[in-house]
């Protein structure tokens, strides 16, 4: 019979990082033995781990080692290292776990699984039987069920997807626990939705490209990026999770700040910029929802870097599948929506600004008369410090601070 050999794994399999899951696979008299019943681990094809099983490749290991099984419980032979490696790459394999026949998960080595067998049934149909219906059954369930690239932390036997713990025009953010560390971590997937299928994809290389970026931040003003990935939903993001709240939760809680008060947001946000900034990211897409506070240690932090990526096309300002724009909205420099491409730290610039606008009058600028309804609303503000706040909001590029560090400068 022919040979199955083994795949290599598809570009879809090796972008996602972090699952460790090994697969057998035998093949017909690969080893070049006559016997047609020969299941010898020198005829093999093992996957190393950190390949990844597809749904087809599992369905096939169970097809050749149902015959291993079928062999060595009417007489025949399995060689034991297979059948344990076998055996325990099923085990690893959280996502069917449950649905493991129950000869698989007592039987620890061949002879156990040869003598379980002799004790269920005293003829060889009866095992047979046994045997194929519980294979079938279990493969049946793969086939419903086993969404080969669905989620790739939930087949790494540690992690638990706990819940969702927000969403955007660009994807959710779900809470992990891994219990080998128990520590929770924060995946955002992104899954923006755009006019044409090439856009979507040209947008998820530059994530990639700029995702091996994001690994150089290293700032306790910015979240730490952990890994990064692809699963059916599209491509994902795992960082530090934090307990606190964002912006939004801070206004909530104190309502409109004092210009003294404020400089405790917008310092730390602007320390995390310029360090960004330094390493040729443009964040892009900063908002209130976008800094978060954490209650453990009492720091300011930027989050979602990555979705900047998502922003170089014509079709940014449509809508999502969430109903929320993808980009624009009062935070935005509005020049990103003239220019998507746009790659400037002065975007960012604009946005410090219309955040720090938000918590000192509680509305977002817009309008034309945005800074008298800023000396209205917010009576305590000096003449300089409104005027420090609306050069941010410059709507020429060269009329606002040319960095943070000017920035941070003047507010000191």
């Amino acid at each position: 019979m022919a040979s199955i050999f083994r795949k290599r794994g598809s570009d879809r399999g090796n972008c996602q990082s972090g699952v460790l899951v090994a697969l057998l696979v035998l093949g017909y008299n690969g080893c070049g033995c006559k016997k047609y019943n020969c299941f010898c681990l020198k005829r093999s094809w093992i996957k190393e781990r950190g390949e990844i099983v597809t749904k087809t490749e599992l369905i096939d290991m169970l097809d050749k080692y149902k015959m291993g099984l079928l062999s060595k419980a009417t007489d025949g032979t399995i060689d034991d290292k297979y059948y344990i490696q076998a055996r325990n790459t099923l085990l690893e394999n959280i996502s069917i776990k449950e649905q493991i026949p129950k000869f698989i998960k007592s039987c620890r080595t061949a002879d156990e699984f040869r003598r379980y067998m002799q004790s269920e049934s005293g003829n060889y149909a009866g095992r047979r039987k046994l045997i194929t219906d519980s294979i079938n059954r279990l493969i049946e369930y793969i086939e419903e069920h086993f969404d080969e690239e669905a989620d790739p932390f939930l087949q790494i036997k540690q992690y638990k997807r706990v819940e969702q713990i927000g969403s955007g025009g660009f994807g959710s953010v779900f809470k992990y626990h891994n219990d080998c560390l128990d520590m929770d971590f924060a995946v955002k997937i992104y899954s923006p939705i755009f006019v044409s299928s090439d856009e979507q994809e040209d947008g998820e290389r530059r994530f990639f490209r700029e995702a091996k970026m994001l690994f150089q931040l290293n700032h306790m003003n910015i979240v730490k990026i952990y890994d990064a990935g692809r699963m059916a939903e599209g491509p994902f993001i795992r960082m530090e999770y934090i307990e606190g709240y964002d912006l939004i939760g801070l206004q909530k809680k104190y309502g409109a700040l004092s210009f003294e008060n404020s400089l405790k947001v917008i310092r730390p946000i602007l320390n995390g910029l310029e360090y960004a900034h330094g390493k040729g990211i443009v964040h892009r897409d900063l908002k209130p929802s976008n800094v978060v506070f954490s209650t453990k240690e009492k720091l300011f932090k930027i989050i979602d870097f990555g979705v900047s990526a998502f922003l170089d096309t014509d079709n940014n300002t449509k809508l999502t599948k969430t109903g929320e724009a993808v980009a624009g909205g009062a935070f935005i420099d509005p020049l990103l929506q003239e220019n998507p491409k746009l790659r400037d730290c002065r975007s960012d610039i604009y946005s410090i600004g219309a955040i720090w606008y938000w918590l000192l009058c509680g509305r977002a600028p817009h309008g034309g008369d945005m800074k008298s309804y800023l000396g209205n609303a917010a009576p305590h503000l000096s003449d300089e410090q409104m005027d420090v706040v609306m050069k941010c909001l410059a709507g020429d590029l060269e009329d606002r601070y040319r960095n943070c560090r000017e920035l941070l400068a003047t507010i000191s």
